[in-house]
């Protein structure tokens, strides 16, 4: 008797009793339930919401994924457009340098210059450099799009400035000798008008305001049109230079130099000796800074000079 009471109390005491009591007059409700079942419910209810976390955690990371390669389609296309409109764009550059190449081309014939004649190269690989001007932060890829359309502005410019002198060339013969367009000097293009890599070092960009012509020290500068001495000393940056006024608003400017040979108020030819090439000043070696304004903007000298000769 005493081990069957033991039985049934260690049966009752693995179970557990649960009873509700209506309000109505209605006889309670009682059930029971065994601690394994409680236990068994809830291993089951915590594996459910452990998988419903990952089920949730994966859809997440899934959806996360999506949208990063939504993100990456759409930035490739917006890269392809770029591309595109810079293609067109750069294809609208090459033919309006076409256009300037031969309306250079006809300026030289009016002024008897003649290609062989050209004493000038295009760029070398160690041609002294040198100058100052504003500077910025080198531009990321994406800005290339920008600079493209800052080239063909400069380019429209340009052409304009060229009409011009095709309407005045035959016109006037004062003008005609007041136009810069005697290469003031024999070398190499080192560096080129507008913005570029500083030659200092560093990660910034440069203006430059001028075309340097690299060569070894001592070779003759010319005055690249009849015009007056304005300046004849030094500057911070340029070292010995020489401003010229040319009248109609053009003044040229020549840097770098290692010896003046006119004064101010001297008035100079197109072709006469002026200087001779140094490397004065902030530069990193013999050249001549050439430097073309009107009515004090700066442009590009080559919209005078005779194009350049191939680098062989």
């Amino acid at each position: 008797m005493k081990s069957q009471k033991k039985t049934r109390s260690k049966k009752a005491s693995t179970r557990l009793t649960m009873i509700i009591i209506p309000q109505s007059i209605e006889r309670p409700v009682r059930f029971s339930i065994s601690k394994t079942t409680i236990r068994i419910i809830a291993i089951i209810a915590v594996l459910f919401v452990m998988s419903s976390i990952g089920v949730g955690l994966l859809y997440g990371a899934k959806q996360a994924d999506f949208n990063r390669l939504e993100a990456i389609k759409e930035e490739s296309r917006r890269k392809d457009e770029t591309i595109q409109l810079m293609d067109q764009q750069l294809q609208a550059i090459e033919e309006q340098q076409e256009r300037l190449a031969n309306k250079q081309a006809e300026i030289k014939k009016m002024m008897g210059i003649q290609q062989e004649d050209v004493p000038v190269t295009t760029e070398s690989s160690g041609g002294g450099k040198g100058g100052s001007g504003p500077e910025r932060e080198a531009q990321a890829a994406g800005d290339k799009f920008m600079l493209a359309q800052q080239l063909k502005n400069q380019l429209d410019l340009q052409e304009k400035e060229l009409d011009d002198l095709l309407a005045q060339v035959n016109h006037d013969t004062k003008y005609f000798r007041s136009l810069p367009n005697q290469w003031p000097c024999s070398g190499e293009i080192s560096s080129p008008y507008g913005w570029r890599d500083s030659p200092f070092g560093g990660r910034t960009e440069s203006f430059h305001d001028g075309i340097d012509i690299a060569n070894d020290v001592g070779t003759k500068i010319v005055a690249a049109a009849d015009g007056k001495v304005i300046f004849a000393g030094w500057q911070p940056a340029y070292g010995r230079t020489i401003i010229i006024e040319h009248g109609y608003g053009i003044t040229t400017k020549y840097s770098h130099n290692s010896a003046l040979l006119v004064e101010e108020g001297d008035k100079v030819t197109k072709g006469q000796v002026i200087a001779h090439m140094g490397s004065t000043g902030r530069s990193t070696g013999p050249h001549l800074h050439f430097t073309i304004f009107k009515w004090d903007e700066t442009i590009d000298p080559l919209i005078y000079l005779p194009n350049p000769q191939e680098k062989k």
